[in-house]
């Protein structure tokens, strides 16, 4: 993969921005409804971008970014959700100097999309016969808000050393260089005075990589400046003069096009501002001059000028030379090392309230002291339901409202959702008569775990699908899950069997299936611990088949308090190495779930070393 990219190459910088010049309703699209979603873009020039195409008011809409904002597709049109066709108006004339924009007028080109498995294939052809393509990936949903309070920082890094260049290198080397270090300032002069995008002088980056951090810079521009300073190579921080014409979103203090600064709290041209800039799971926070006007917000796509268009890689901080003139001093990065205080994973399910599918549960998970919560994918109204009828489907697959409400509700009360329990399926015998209706529940709920970000789905088996002897059951499993599993691979979720059946009979079950990548075990402490030796079978199955672990009294109200040592069990997790999340399973609500958070986290590590405090 080509990591650097010459930005002004860049004449196709296809940007997903949701809402941007689209009137009307967006379509609730899923990522996997074939062509519709967001795909970033590498060129065979070295140009990148980002697409969307999604539905609005039932209406297929596209968007690309070229320089100076977002615009739609022209002539839009897609066939049977897999191919498409637009027009573009794009330059093709040959650039000025190496690694430069084409030139010449705009010419309207037809554009013929294709779907080829995960691959967007896109071809056109240039005047004169001549035909040109690219690909794109899907781009992954962006992740929950992130908690900052609980953010672990490494050792700060000083990006510029006040006498050299070290650590810099310029972004396309066919471009003049203007940067150099004088007085302890990383200087950039520039004859350039205007706002227009491209120049012969060339932008500066650094040598290094970075994916989460925070960053703390000094800079100051002439009256009138501009300049900027990229996050990962990708997300553009403005610089430019205060009193400058770029005001709202490409005013100073904002993500350039995508997130307007609060208020205008910048300086005077000439004058020294500082940024205070946090950038953690694709949301970023930015304080300027001690005026925070970014308050961790999501960055909805890359801004213009991006090195590259996807999103799950590190890159470098690198700032804008082909502008005006600029000067930078005091660069100082703290990469983040962790989005848990205390690089511990401990979570609860919401049946710990006595709640099932109920956005109330993430305010009960907060005042309990949780930042995570397993949520239930829902049930049939009503109680000592014995039998679902096969026409029931999951309010979450039926009412989009609810996916939303849960959304709304994690980000207000910074409560993340892990995993999804289907436990309605407790009710399903899968391989006989409910089978089809089983089939139904598993693959709605893995869409909810999709649209929520979330990897795994627990797929209980207590009811008349338990398969702890016998043949015949085991075998009546495994062809469901042999039906099943790529579909969960499809949506990239893992299923997890929680089973009150042994855990060699499950590891029986994954052999029959050659060790699946996406089905594991959902292991339940409480479950389990009359069956087994739990210790053991964590020591031996937790790190290679493990995908989350029920931590659940036994015989007790709290954690450590019944027959379950929670010593023991903390060594057995460590000698296995499992680094994913201990959920809180059991109780009634009331003070439960907070007294077992607490036992809970006598486990002071479950990355590296497990140890318990008494």
């Amino acid at each position: 993969m080509k990591r650097c990219f010459s930005i002004l190459a860049m004449m196709v910088l296809l940007c997903f921005a949701r809402g941007t010049n689209v009137s009307g309703n967006e379509d609730n699209i899923n990522a996997s409804d074939g062509i519709y979603g967001n795909w970033a873009i590498e060129m065979p020039s070295g140009a990148t971008g980002w697409l969307t195409l999604k539905k609005v008011d039932g209406v297929p809409q596209g968007e690309l970014w070229t320089v100076g904002g977002g615009k739609k597709l022209l002539d839009l049109a897609v066939v049977d959700g897999s191919g498409c066709s637009f027009k573009r108006m794009i330059r093709v004339g040959a650039p000025e100097y190496v690694g430069g924009p084409p030139t010449g007028e705009r010419l309207k080109i037809h554009h013929e999309g294709k779907l080829l498995e995960d691959r967007l294939v896109i071809k056109y052809s240039l005047p004169g016969g001549a035909v040109n393509g690219y690909e794109g990936k899907r781009i992954e949903r962006l992740p929950t808000r992130p908690n900052l309070d609980l953010l672990k920082f490494g050792k700060p890094v000083t990006l510029f050393n006040g006498t050299d260049l070290k650590g810099w290198k310029p972004v396309n080397s066919e471009q003049k260089n203007g940067w150099e270090a004088v007085d302890g300032e990383l200087r950039n002069t520039t004859p350039k005075t205007d706002f227009s995008q491209y120049s012969r002088f060339g932008n500066l980056q650094t040598s290094t990589d970075f994916t989460d951090f925070n960053l703390k810079i000094d800079f100051k521009v002439p009256r009138g400046g501009n300049s900027g300073i990229y996050l990962r190579g990708l997300y553009e921080i403005q610089v430019v003069d205060r009193d400058s014409r770029m005001q709202g979103i490409q005013g100073v203090g904002s993500v350039f096009g995508r997130i307007s600064a609060s208020n205008n709290s910048g300086k005077a041209g000439g004058e020294w501002n500082t940024y205070d800039i946090t950038l953690v799971d694709r949301h970023v926070t930015v304080v300027l001059n001690d005026e925070k006007v970014i308050d961790n917000q999501p960055i909805e796509g890359c801004t213009n000028g991006a090195l590259q268009p996807f999103d799950d890689l590190p890159g470098p901080i690198y700032l804008q030379g082909d502008h005006t003139s600029v000067a930078y001093r005091n660069i100082v990065l703290t990469p983040i090392v962790s989005t848990h205080r205390d690089d511990s994973k401990i979570a609860v399910m919401e049946t710990a309230f006595n709640k099932r599918a109920d956005a109330s549960s993430f305010e009960d998970a907060r005042k309990a002291g949780y930042n995570a919560i397993q949520m239930h994918s829902g049930m049939p109204a009503g109680k000592r339901i014995k039998k679902i009828d096969p026409s029931f489907n999951l309010e979450l697959a039926t009412d989009e409202k609810v996916i939303e409400r849960w959304k709304e509700e994690s980000l207000k009360h910074q409560v993340k959702v892990i995993s999804l329990c289907a436990g309605s399926l407790n009710k399903c015998e899968i391989w006989g008569a409910d089978r089809e209706l089983a089939t139904k529940i598993a693959k709605q709920t893995i869409d909810a775990c999709e649209e929520l970000g979330v990897e795994v789905m627990l797929f209980p088996f207590f009811g008349p699908s338990k398969f702890q002897t016998g043949d015949e059951t085991i075998s009546g499993v495994a062809d469901f899950m042999t039906e099943l599993l790529p579909y969960a691979k499809s949506k990239k979720v893992v299923i997890g069997i929680e089973a009150p059946v042994t855990t060699k009979r499950v590891v029986e079950l994954l052999s029959r299936l050659d060790f699946p990548e996406h089905l594991k075990i959902y292991y339940d402490t409480g479950n389990l611990y009359p069956l087994e030796d739990i210790y053991e079978s964590m020591s031996l199955y937790g790190h290679q088949h493990f995908c989350q672990v029920h931590i659940k009294p036994c015989e007790a109200a709290v954690v450590g308090d019944g027959k379950i040592d929670l010593a023991k069990l903390a060594a057995a997790l460590d000698e296995a190495q499992y680094d994913g999340w201990l959920v809180y399973e059991a109780g009634k609500g009331g003070k439960e779930p907070v007294r077992n958070r607490k036992k809970i986290q006598k486990i002071d590590s479950l990355r590296t070393q497990l140890k318990v405090t008494e």
